[in-house]
């Protein structure tokens, strides 16, 4: 089932996902700040700054933006990586204090989402494949599907996939909090990554073709 996009994230401070909690936090610290109830100020103010944080949105330029070059997707811990003939699968879990922001690893002529209504289980890894909500984003170059992108949130289905045409790598294409991705790539490559690595989107190298 197609999700509707929603439009890009630019290169604002703070992603347009937090822009809504942010805002209503930092009324709620004004409003009781006005009837004088500075204990609940200050808990507002708290959790306007874990808003904050939670959906910062840095601007990054990769050096290893060009031809070959696989960049990763989003922040988080690489889990795991397998290959099989001329497909590479890379696991990355995404903590709730990673950027949110996904970015494209490669170039691509534009962007095509599928998404499947599920459950949120969180510690059976063969039910979690099976059951839980999935989003699925399938870079697109010259007509080809040239990489896949998994995204499996935990907890809440806080993703959006942006409206993308023509995009560089680590260009924005999305925003999910606290989950897995699995990226595969549809071509030989050489790997430059190991499990436990820490990898930051649309900085780290994945690999090259």
């Amino acid at each position: 089932m197609n999700k509707a996009k929603k439009i890009q994230t630019t290169n604002q401070i703070i992603a347009r996902e937090g822009i809504k909690p942010i805002l209503f936090s930092g009324i709620l610290v004004f409003f009781c700040i006005f009837i004088y109830l500075q204990v609940f100020a200050l808990i507002f103010f708290i959790i306007c700054l874990f808003f904050i944080v939670l959906f910062r949105n840095p601007e990054r330029i990769s050096k290893y933006r060009k031809d070959g070059a696989i960049l990763a997707p989003c922040d988080g811990i690489i889990r795991d990586i397998s290959i099989n003939d001329n497909e590479v699968t890379i696991k990355i879990e995404i903590g709730l204090f990673d950027v949110g922001i996904l970015r494209t690893p490669m170039f691509v002529d534009s962007i095509g989402t599928i998404y499947k209504y599920g459950l949120f289980i969180k510690d059976d890894e063969a039910l979690k494949e099976v059951l839980n909500t999935k989003h699925c984003i399938n870079g697109i170059q010259n007509d080809n599907t040239i990489y896949s992108i998994k995204l499996y949130p935990e907890i809440w289905n806080k993703v959006s996939i942006y409206d993308v045409n023509l995009a560089f790598a680590g260009d924005r294409i999305g925003f999910m909090k606290y989950g897995y991705l699995v990226l595969s790539i549809y071509s030989p490559c050489d790997i430059k990554i190991q499990r436990g690595d820490n990898v930051f989107a649309g900085q780290s190298l994945l690999a090259k073709i």
